[in-house]
């Protein structure tokens, strides 16, 4: 089964849904763009603290983030089979071919522990926050740069069309799949070529389903009178709290412990 969770939204009365969508951007971003810098375990134990406590505010279910993680299980293999096997330094275990070495030990749990903590606070935005808003937020974010660029509200556009159709995107692979399951069509057995084979049975659908869904949704954009260029107005403002306040600070805060330290 394929699962892609970017773009899923999961609906919550919580303090982190209520949050501004685009303080809910830069904060989870840069946490997740800061998780890849964890260095030791003081900082990893702030991150995890933090995320502990977007979780519980959050309202989302653990198991949601699990259900994440086991769709990246084969990428956290294969990082933790590269640096247990392949990295030079003091010899735990020596199978004559492979050997683990106590850095390679060390690297693997600390660059799978980073994987894991941007993908969770990535997903944390994602679950919390709409498609539409996220796109409205970085619509936002970048109309207030210096370099401003007439092309805002088409990147906004564009940005929220691809959240969208992501989830729906899985959800008609999965169908397909299912669909040839049913029909007898296998696809871990026989051999590479039967394999690649029925892979197109999938993947011929998907294109052609992808693209009617596209076209359908230029022609619902041009019958309500879209035009690109034109800058677009929202009918949700966006608000600014103290508890906006308080996750910026606390994510800048967090953000330089784990630089620093």
């Amino acid at each position: 089964m394929v699962e892609i969770p970017l773009g899923r939204f999961f609906p919550a009365d919580s303090i982190i849904h209520k949050l501004s969508p685009v303080v809910k951007t830069i904060s989870f971003v840069a946490l997740a763009v800061g998780s890849l810098f964890l260095s030791g375990i003081v900082d990893s134990l702030i991150l995890f603290s933090f995320w502990i406590s977007l979780l519980l505010l959050s309202k989302v279910p653990l198991g949601e983030y699990i259900k994440t993680l086991w769709t990246i299980k084969f990428l956290l293999l294969l990082i933790v089979i590269f640096q247990l096997f392949f990295t030079h330094g003091k010899v735990l275990l020596d199978m004559k071919i492979l050997r683990i070495t106590e850095e390679g030990l060390l690297n693997a749990t600390l660059l799978t522990v980073r994987m894991v903590f941007a993908v969770f606070f990535s997903i944390t935005l994602s679950y919390t926050t709409t498609p539409m808003e996220i796109s409205s937020s970085i619509e936002a974010i970048v109309g207030k740069l210096p370099m401003k660029t007439k092309r805002v509200s088409e990147l906004g556009m564009a940005l929220s069309l691809t959240l969208t159709f992501i989830p729906l995107l899985s959800l008609q692979t999965n169908r397909i799949i299912m669909a040839q399951k049913a029909r007898g069509v296998e696809f871990n057995g026989g051999s590479f070529f039967k394999r690649v084979r029925n892979s197109l049975s999938v993947v011929i659908p998907v294109i052609t389903t992808s693209l009617k869904k596209a076209q359908d949704t230029a022609s619902a954009l041009e019958i309500m009178g879209y035009e690109p260029g034109h800058t677009l107005r929202s009918l949700d403002k966006m608000s600014w709290s103290i508890n906006d306040s308080i996750i910026l600070i606390s994510t800048a805060v967090s953000i330089t412990a784990v630089v620093i330290l």
